[in-house]
């Protein structure tokens, strides 16, 4: 029953084609506002998120002692200091993957060959290397006793203090080709002591590694240990404080939930998977908002398509009498209008869906050959580096499609409901006297 009564619905749309063109253009505008709006959205989310560096970075969570005031302006009395009971207290948390304690060199100058630097230098326990995220471009991705893993821009700031005089002027030395040593000074005496110590590069790490970029990764016990040597004191291994601890978290998505429970615990969370949660807040934000704007021009269409089903029920009021006269009933007549309007929806949509697509293309062509094109110079009028768009500008995923052919579906529905109950409820006598 229900297919004779789609295959009427249909011919009743194919006697008036220019209405039917007309009504499903107003939601082919609509339809196609919302998948725009809300891919590009999605496009500049990906570009903003494929600028945060490598994947494992954005699980990656920087603890620090929290020295910020509390919110009324006073300063705590005691700051939590970053012990073994704090990495053990950061283990329990939901959602941690590993926790990985960091001790900074107390000072230090780059020696390679005639050229001097400055670098940070961590001490990282070897057996954590595994969960660091780490990736090596040159060597292996292992550390013993003396040995470093360089970062990728660990020499980029060295200079020849014999031939740049007052003028400082960055040279960039490549420390996994050239041998280079550490030079310490003891102040501990009326008479500095200098210390030389080599070191041997284990690997290069992979660029865009987030912290580890620019410095240099070492044992933790060897960085312990030349710390002893520049403060002329023994290291206290009950009372020992670390310098930063590292969480990396199971997943991005809890990544937040975990800087949330290391802040309840007194300490200072950062990093950048905790920045780009943030980051896709606001494009959540911001694809409501662009949804909305486009979701007016659905409800636009909704009126048209109302409009033209207000029409039609007057045009065939003689007919409806006529379909109930030989027993039709309300339930079939609503039947028929309500199909009637799903399919103006649903051919709007259908269309709407087809011109976002060739609107993607055409708009991703167009930014990508002005971000080639040498006379322009790259996006002009987008903060955006054009090889961080790899899907480019607008991206439609499949379930944006479908949820907008959805949508323009059912405003036809929900635009044709009170014309349909309109016919439905016409009185037969009354519907044959209409001319």
């Amino acid at each position: 029953m229900f297919y004779e009564l789609a295959m009427l619905a249909i011919n009743n749309l194919g006697r008036a084609r220019a209405r039917l063109l007309m009504t499903s253009g107003g939601v082919l505008v609509g339809t196609t506002a919302v998948i725009i709006l809300i891919a590009l959205t999605i496009g500049l989310q990906e570009s903003a998120e494929s600028g945060f560096g490598s994947s494992a970075a954005l699980t990656e969570i920087q603890v620090y002692p929290n020295y910020a005031p509390n919110p009324d302006g006073s300063f705590p009395e005691t700051v939590p200091e970053l012990t073994a009971e704090t990495v053990r207290q950061l283990w329990q948390i939901p959602g941690v993957a590993a926790v990985i304690p960091m001790v900074n060199l107390q000072g230090g100058e780059m020696l390679a060959g005639e050229y001097t630097g400055y670098t940070q230098i961590l001490g990282v326990d070897p057996t954590l290397l595994p969960y660091m995220g780490l990736q090596v471009t040159k060597g292996q991705l292992t550390l013993e006793r003396g040995q470093a893993l360089i970062g990728a821009h660990a020499g980029d700031y060295f200079n020849n203090p014999k031939t740049s005089g007052d003028t400082y002027q960055p040279v960039q030395v490549d420390l996994f080709e050239t041998p280079f040593k550490v030079k310490l000074y003891q102040y501990t005496s009326a008479t500095p002591t200098e210390r030389r110590v080599d070191i041997t590069p284990a690997g290069l790490l992979q660029e865009g590694t987030s912290m580890y970029d620019y410095a240099l990764i070492v044992p933790l016990e060897d960085v312990i240990r030349l710390n002893e040597w520049i403060t002329g004191q023994e290291i206290d291994t009950k009372n020992f404080r670390y310098d930063q601890i590292v969480v990396r978290a199971t997943d991005r998505e809890v990544t937040l939930d975990v800087s949330t429970a290391i802040r309840e615990l007194g300490y200072s969370a950062g990093g950048m998977g905790d920045f780009l949660n943030q980051i896709n807040s606001f494009f959540g934000t911001m694809r409501l908002m662009l949804g909305g704007v486009g979701g007016v021009a659905l409800l636009v269409a909704a009126f048209g398509v109302a409009n033209t089903m207000t029409m039609a029920i007057l045009e065939r009021t003689k007919e409806i009498g006529l379909m109930k006269a030989i027993g039709a009933s309300d339930r079939d007549i609503l039947t028929v209008f309500l199909i009637e309007a799903g399919l103006v929806g649903l051919a709007g949509g259908l269309a709407g869906v087809g011109l976002s697509m060739l609107l993607r293309d055409a708009i991703n062509q167009a930014v990508m050959n002005s971000a080639i094109d040498p006379a322009a110079g790259g996006i002009m009028f987008l903060p955006i580096n054009p090889g961080q768009m790899g899907s480019g500008l607008i991206i439609i995923p499949p379930e944006l499609s479908l949820f907008a052919l959805t949508l323009a579906t059912l405003v036809g529905l929900g635009a044709g409901l009170y014309p349909s109950l309109r016919a439905a409820r016409l009185p037969p006598v009354i519907a044959l006297k209409m001319e």
